[in-house]
């Protein structure tokens, strides 16, 4: 069940108990767009579709006008036309989209920001490593970790490892307390949003289980039934994803997560409401009614 009178809505586990995890209430957009809009809407959508289609099989099973296997066989048309590409599209598309920003904002995150026209900053990191080799191994470890002046772990990191007579742990260690030092806020945001879409990603996963388990296949011959709708709409999420995106405001879910407070919550979760659902593009429904035309 969909748990519209939680503090944290959402199903959090398919039918058979695979885990998908309650929308939290920290994941918001202050105003009315943003990723936690964009990505709290695809939850909804995804779980919608597979509960659409167990409420269609209940409703053909009261007619009395089909045997089991004939069920089944009006759930796979609505499966293929409907429920699928519902459920497909938003791991094709919006999440791989916010992932691969995550990602590459995160891979961009650099401990600090080497000038090699600045002459002077680079001869003080040279007097550091040369201050450092004075030392056994021990005491250069605890002294290039222990540094409260960042230059000092700057000078450890703008050279080759061998170069400095640190482990390669260490120096792994030094640039992870830089990144955070200098990008804090943004991890944080990064974060949130990652858990975000990483619980779209297994609403994603557990729809699907329901829709199988809804049809009474098999793993194996849920595939190989729908394996030619999800490649395409892969293959249209490609086409999609080569033209020019607009870039994800990262400044307003940074000021999202620093700004939310107790009585915001409180007001949030008060407020949450199920969305409409998401309409397919025009290019996207025309391939689907293809595929469900050459399937019938």
């Amino acid at each position: 069940m969909i748990n519209e009178a939680s503090k944290f809505p959402g199903k959090d586990r398919s039918d058979k108990g695979k885990w998908v995890g309650p929308w939290m209430p920290q994941w918001r957009d202050r105003g009315e767009n943003g990723p936690f809009t964009t990505l709290r809407k695809l939850y909804s959508d995804i779980q919608d579709a597979s509960e659409g289609l167990k409420a269609k099989r209940d409703a053909l099973k009261q007619t009395g006008k089909y045997t089991q296997a004939g069920i089944v066989d009006q759930l796979k048309e609505v499966a293929r036309a409907e429920t699928i590409p519902g459920i497909r599209t938003a791991a094709a598309e919006q999440v791989r989209k916010y992932r691969l920003e995550i990602e590459s904002r995160r891979a961009a995150m650099k401990p600090f920001d080497h000038d090699p026209k600045d002459i002077v900053s680079e001869m003080r990191r040279q007097e550091v490593r040369a201050w450092l080799r004075t030392m056994t191994p021990d005491k250069r470890t605890e002294a290039v970790r222990g540094a409260s002046d960042p230059l000092i772990k700057e000078a450890a990191l703008s050279v080759p490892v061998e170069l400095t007579g640190l482990l390669p742990s260490t120096r792994v260690d030094l640039t992870r307390e830089l990144i955070e030092a200098r990008y804090g806020d943004e991890i944080a945001a990064l974060n949130e949003l990652d858990a975000a879409v990483q619980t779209v990603e297994r609403a994603v996963d557990g729809a699907r289980s329901d829709v199988r388990e809804a049809l009474g296949m098999l793993e194996h011959d849920f595939n190989a039934e729908f394996r030619d709708v999800e490649d395409e709409i892969d293959r249209l999420a490609e086409i999609r994803a080569s033209k020019p995106q607009p870039k994800i405001d990262f400044d307003s879910v940074m000021s999202s997560v620093k700004g939310l407070n107790v009585d915001e919550q409180e007001q949030l979760l008060n407020t949450i409401k199920l969305e409409q659902k998401r309409a397919d593009d025009r290019a996207f429904r025309d391939e689907i009614a293809r595929l469900s035309g050459k399937a019938a």
